[in-house]
C-alpha cells in the first residue's frame, strides 16, 4: 500500500471528525446527512483494503478461498460505493434544496441512475468485475446539475450575502472541483497498468491532490463555519 493511499484516508477520516463535531455542536439537520456520507466514504475506503491484504500469501483455508472468490478483487465494492454516493448526494440536495421543480429534478436524477445501475449488473453479470461504463462521467453531470440547482438557489436567496458563512457553499464547491478535475483523467484509465509506469505515478500523485484539496475544503467548511453558527 502506498503513502499516498494512506494519507488520503487520514484526511478522509478528519473530515468525517470534522462534521461530526459539527453536528454535534450545531445540531444542523440539513448536514447530518452528508456527515453520515463522509463516514460512508471512510467506511468502504478502509474496508476496500482488504484487497491489498490478498497480495500476500497464507497458508490458510479460509485466505485462500477468499483469494480464489468473486471478492478477490473490491471492485464490487466500488460499485455499491457509487450508487451510494450518489443516493448520499440525493437525499442532501434535497434536503437543502427548496424549490419543488428542483427536488423533482433531484429525485428523477437519482432514480434514473439508481435503476440504471442495477439492471445493467443485473443483465450483464459483471458486478463484482468491472464498474458501471462511465459511471464516473454520470457522476459528474449528477453533481454538476445538484450544484447548479444549489447555486441557484442561492443566488436567489438573501443567503448570498453571507456565502462565507455556508458549510453547504463549501461543500458544493469542493465536491464540484473534484469531479470536474477528476473526469478527464478517468477517461485514460484504460491505460491505469504496471507496465505504463508514468501513468501510474501521474495518477497516484494526481488522485493524491485532487483528494487533499477536497477533504480539506469539507474539512474547512466544518470548522471555519461553526464560528458563525455559535454566533
Amino acid at each position: 500500500m502506498s503513502n499516498y493511499i494512506v494519507a488520503i484516508h487520514i484526511i478522509e477520516l478528519v473530515a468525517a471528525l470534522a462534521g461530526t463535531y459539527y453536528y454535534f455542536k450545531t445540531m444542523d439537520s440539513q448536514m447530518k446527512i452528508f456527515v453520515w456520507y463522509l463516514w460512508f466514504v471512510v467506511f468502504i475506503e478502509t474496508l476496500g483494503m482488504y484487497s491489498y491484504v490478498l497480495t500476500n500469501n497464507y497458508d490458510y483455508d479460509w485466505y485462500n478461498r477468499l483469494k480464489n472468490s468473486v471478492f478477490c478483487e473490491n471492485t464490487w465494492l466500488y460499485n455499491i460505493y457509487s450508487l451510494g454516493s450518489v443516493l448520499f448526494f440525493g437525499l442532501f440536495y434535497s434536503k437543502i434544496i427548496k424549490d419543488k421543480s428542483s427536488k423533482s429534478l433531484i429525485k428523477i436524477s437519482v432514480i434514473i441512475y439508481a435503476v440504471f445501475t442495477v439492471l445493467y449488473f443485473l443483465l450483464s453479470g459483471t458486478f463484482f468485475e468491472k464498474s458501471l461504463p462511465y459511471y464516473y462521467f454520470l457522476e459528474t453531470f449528477i453533481v454538476f446539475i445538484f450544484t447548479m440547482l444549489y447555486y441557484r438557489q442561492l443566488l436567489k436567496s438573501d443567503k448570498i450575502l453571507l456565502f462565507y458563512r455556508l458549510p453547504k457553499f463549501y461543500i458544493s464547491s469542493g465536491l464540484l472541483l473534484f469531479y470536474i478535475c477528476t473526469a478527464p483523467l478517468f477517461t485514460f484509465n484504460k491505460y491505469f497498468s504496471s507496465i505504463n509506469e508514468s501513468f501510474v505515478q501521474f495518477r497516484y500523485v494526481y488522485m493524491f491532490v485532487i483528494n487533499i484539496i477536497l477533504y480539506s475544503c469539507l474539512t474547512f467548511a466544518f470548522l471555519y463555519t461553526l464560528q458563525f453558527k455559535k454566533q
